[in-house]
Protein backbone atom coordinates (compact mmCIF):
# COMPACT_ATOMS: atom_id res chain seq x y z
CA UNK A 1 0.00 0.00 0.00
CA UNK A 2 0.79 3.61 -0.69
CA UNK A 3 1.63 6.07 2.01
CA UNK A 4 -1.35 8.07 1.81
CA UNK A 5 -3.56 5.22 2.29
CA UNK A 6 -2.66 4.06 5.58
CA UNK A 7 -3.60 5.56 8.61
CA UNK A 8 -0.78 7.01 11.22
CA UNK A 9 -1.23 4.90 13.94
CA UNK A 10 -0.49 1.69 11.73
CA UNK A 11 2.74 3.01 10.98
CA UNK A 12 3.39 4.32 14.16
CA UNK A 13 6.73 3.58 16.21
CA UNK A 14 7.16 1.00 13.42
CA UNK A 15 10.09 0.21 11.25
CA UNK A 16 8.64 0.72 7.72
CA UNK A 17 10.18 0.28 4.83
CA UNK A 18 9.55 2.82 2.22
CA UNK A 19 10.01 2.11 -1.78
CA UNK A 20 10.22 4.67 -4.36
CA UNK A 21 12.62 5.94 -6.68
CA UNK A 22 11.60 9.62 -6.63
CA UNK A 23 12.46 9.37 -2.99
CA UNK A 24 15.51 7.75 -2.89
CA UNK A 25 16.92 10.26 -5.63
CA UNK A 26 15.73 12.87 -3.65
CA UNK A 27 18.09 12.49 -0.73
CA UNK A 28 22.02 13.21 -0.91
CA UNK A 29 23.11 9.72 -0.07
CA UNK A 30 25.96 11.42 1.25
CA UNK A 31 23.46 12.99 4.36
CA UNK A 32 22.83 9.56 4.99
CA UNK A 33 25.92 7.57 4.87
CA UNK A 34 29.77 7.67 6.18
CA UNK A 35 30.58 6.08 2.68
CA UNK A 36 27.72 5.46 0.31
CA UNK A 37 26.81 1.81 -0.89
CA UNK A 38 28.21 1.12 -4.03
CA UNK A 39 24.87 -0.51 -5.18
CA UNK A 40 21.61 1.13 -6.27
CA UNK A 41 19.55 1.24 -4.02
CA UNK A 42 15.47 1.53 -4.28
CA UNK A 43 13.97 2.67 -1.30
CA UNK A 44 14.38 3.50 2.56
CA UNK A 45 14.28 1.51 5.53
CA UNK A 46 12.90 3.90 8.77
CA UNK A 47 11.33 4.57 11.84
CA UNK A 48 7.97 6.35 11.69
CA UNK A 49 7.59 8.62 14.78
CA UNK A 50 5.78 12.05 15.54
CA UNK A 51 8.67 14.79 15.32
CA UNK A 52 7.45 17.26 17.40
CA UNK A 53 3.97 17.89 15.66
CA UNK A 54 5.29 16.22 11.97
CA UNK A 55 4.66 12.82 11.57
CA UNK A 56 8.27 11.42 10.31
CA UNK A 57 9.94 8.42 8.63
CA UNK A 58 13.87 8.72 10.49
CA UNK A 59 16.01 7.11 7.88
CA UNK A 60 17.43 3.69 9.43
CA UNK A 61 19.14 2.38 6.45
CA UNK A 62 19.04 2.37 2.13
CA UNK A 63 17.30 -0.63 0.87
CA UNK A 64 17.27 -2.81 -2.06
CA UNK A 65 14.91 -5.00 -3.10
CA UNK A 66 14.76 -8.31 -5.00
CA UNK A 67 13.12 -11.14 -5.42
CA UNK A 68 10.86 -10.12 -2.26
CA UNK A 69 14.29 -9.93 -0.08
CA UNK A 70 15.68 -6.76 1.09
CA UNK A 71 19.12 -6.04 1.57
CA UNK A 72 20.12 -2.83 3.81
CA UNK A 73 22.90 -0.62 4.02
CA UNK A 74 22.59 0.59 7.73
CA UNK A 75 23.12 4.63 7.94
CA UNK A 76 25.75 5.86 9.91
CA UNK A 77 24.65 6.76 13.40
CA UNK A 78 26.29 10.91 13.48
CA UNK A 79 24.25 11.57 11.00
CA UNK A 80 20.06 11.88 10.74
CA UNK A 81 17.79 12.55 7.89
CA UNK A 82 14.14 12.57 8.29
CA UNK A 83 11.12 12.38 5.65
CA UNK A 84 7.87 13.90 6.60
CA UNK A 85 5.06 12.17 5.30
CA UNK A 86 3.76 14.38 2.68
CA UNK A 87 7.13 13.92 1.00
CA UNK A 88 6.54 9.93 1.42
CA UNK A 89 2.95 9.45 0.07
CA UNK A 90 3.37 8.39 -3.06
CA UNK A 91 5.84 5.36 -1.82
CA UNK A 92 4.89 2.04 -1.38
CA UNK A 93 5.18 0.91 2.45
CA UNK A 94 6.11 -2.38 4.10
CA UNK A 95 6.07 -2.80 7.71
CA UNK A 96 9.71 -4.42 8.60
CA UNK A 97 9.77 -4.14 12.73
CA UNK A 98 9.65 -7.79 13.41
CA UNK A 99 12.38 -8.94 10.80
CA UNK A 100 14.82 -5.37 12.23
CA UNK A 101 13.47 -4.09 15.85
CA UNK A 102 17.01 -6.13 17.35
CA UNK A 103 19.26 -4.70 14.55
CA UNK A 104 17.64 -0.86 15.42
CA UNK A 105 17.24 -1.39 18.74
CA UNK A 106 19.66 1.58 20.07
CA UNK A 107 19.36 3.93 16.88
CA UNK A 108 15.23 3.50 17.76
CA UNK A 109 15.68 4.16 21.38
CA UNK A 110 17.61 7.04 20.88
CA UNK A 111 14.77 8.59 18.56
CA UNK A 112 12.05 7.91 20.88
CA UNK A 113 14.58 9.45 24.22
CA UNK A 114 14.58 12.46 21.67
CA UNK A 115 10.88 12.63 20.98
CA UNK A 116 9.08 11.98 24.30
CA UNK A 117 5.99 13.51 24.95
CA UNK A 118 4.56 11.27 27.53
CA UNK A 119 1.10 14.03 28.00
CA UNK A 120 0.76 13.87 24.51
CA UNK A 121 1.50 10.64 24.06
CA UNK A 122 -1.48 9.88 26.36
CA UNK A 123 -3.85 11.80 23.70
CA UNK A 124 -2.17 9.88 20.90
CA UNK A 125 -4.13 6.31 21.81
CA UNK A 126 -7.41 8.34 22.13
CA UNK A 127 -9.37 6.29 19.10
CA UNK A 128 -12.07 8.95 19.59
CA UNK A 129 -9.94 11.43 17.66
CA UNK A 130 -8.87 9.76 14.70
CA UNK A 131 -11.86 10.85 12.58
CA UNK A 132 -10.69 14.52 13.32
CA UNK A 133 -6.72 14.16 12.96
CA UNK A 134 -4.84 15.93 10.44
CA UNK A 135 -3.06 12.97 7.79
CA UNK A 136 0.65 14.85 8.20
CA UNK A 137 0.18 16.13 11.80
CA UNK A 138 -1.51 13.58 13.86
CA UNK A 139 -1.82 15.94 16.79
CA UNK A 140 -3.53 17.90 15.32
CA UNK A 141 -7.73 18.18 15.38
CA UNK A 142 -10.33 20.10 14.15
CA UNK A 143 -12.82 21.07 16.68
CA UNK A 144 -16.26 23.06 16.17
CA UNK A 145 -16.34 26.46 18.17
CA UNK A 146 -19.61 27.68 19.25
CA UNK A 147 -21.30 30.86 21.02
CA UNK A 148 -24.77 31.81 21.42
CA UNK A 149 -24.49 34.99 19.31
CA UNK A 150 -21.78 33.59 17.07
CA UNK A 151 -22.43 30.72 14.28
CA UNK A 152 -20.04 28.32 14.63
CA UNK A 153 -16.73 27.67 13.21
CA UNK A 154 -14.04 24.62 12.23
CA UNK A 155 -10.37 25.46 13.79
CA UNK A 156 -7.61 23.47 14.06
CA UNK A 157 -6.46 22.64 17.48
CA UNK A 158 -3.00 20.39 18.56
CA UNK A 159 -3.29 18.21 21.46
CA UNK A 160 -1.14 18.39 24.13
CA UNK A 161 -2.62 16.32 27.00
CA UNK A 162 -6.16 14.85 28.57
CA UNK A 163 -7.60 14.35 31.97
CA UNK A 164 -10.37 11.92 31.72
CA UNK A 165 -12.27 13.51 29.03
CA UNK A 166 -11.09 16.41 28.77
CA UNK A 167 -8.47 17.36 26.17
CA UNK A 168 -6.22 20.71 26.81
CA UNK A 169 -5.17 21.90 23.37
CA UNK A 170 -3.56 24.68 21.24
CA UNK A 171 -5.93 27.00 19.02
CA UNK A 172 -4.01 26.90 16.28
CA UNK A 173 -5.62 29.39 13.80
CA UNK A 174 -6.99 33.10 14.92
CA UNK A 175 -10.73 32.61 15.47
CA UNK A 176 -12.98 34.89 12.33
CA UNK A 177 -15.37 35.42 14.97
CA UNK A 178 -15.24 35.78 18.49
CA UNK A 179 -15.11 32.55 21.13
CA UNK A 180 -12.53 34.69 23.82
CA UNK A 181 -9.75 32.87 22.79
CA UNK A 182 -6.71 32.96 20.19
CA UNK A 183 -4.13 31.36 18.39
CA UNK A 184 -1.41 30.15 20.76
CA UNK A 185 -4.10 30.05 23.88
CA UNK A 186 -4.68 26.60 25.48
CA UNK A 187 -8.10 25.62 25.29
CA UNK A 188 -10.46 22.84 26.55
CA UNK A 189 -12.04 20.75 24.26
CA UNK A 190 -13.64 16.98 24.09
CA UNK A 191 -16.07 14.77 21.98
CA UNK A 192 -19.57 15.37 21.99
CA UNK A 193 -22.91 14.00 19.99
CA UNK A 194 -24.77 15.89 18.07
CA UNK A 195 -27.40 14.27 15.69
CA UNK A 196 -26.24 10.72 16.36
CA UNK A 197 -22.88 11.97 15.28
CA UNK A 198 -19.72 12.54 17.07
CA UNK A 199 -18.05 15.85 16.97
CA UNK A 200 -15.41 17.31 18.97
CA UNK A 201 -16.42 21.38 20.60
CA UNK A 202 -15.04 23.78 22.42
CA UNK A 203 -15.35 23.51 25.97
CA UNK A 204 -15.30 27.17 27.65
CA UNK A 205 -13.32 26.92 31.09
CA UNK A 206 -15.23 26.92 34.14
CA UNK A 207 -14.96 29.84 36.21
CA UNK A 208 -12.04 30.53 38.08
CA UNK A 209 -10.52 27.02 36.72
CA UNK A 210 -6.83 27.90 34.82
CA UNK A 211 -5.85 25.74 32.18
CA UNK A 212 -2.64 27.97 31.63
Amino acid sequence: MRVEEIFFREMYRQICLLTSKKLVEKINLRDVFDFPPDEKLDGWLTYAYIDGETFTFEILAGAKTSGGKVKIFPASYKKSVKIKRNEADDAELKILTAEYSLAFHDRIQMINDKSAAADKEQTRLIKNLDAFRHPHYPDDVIVYFFSAEQKPELLWVRCLSVDENILTGELLNEPNKNFDCHAGDKILFGVAQIGGQNILIHLPPKENNSIA
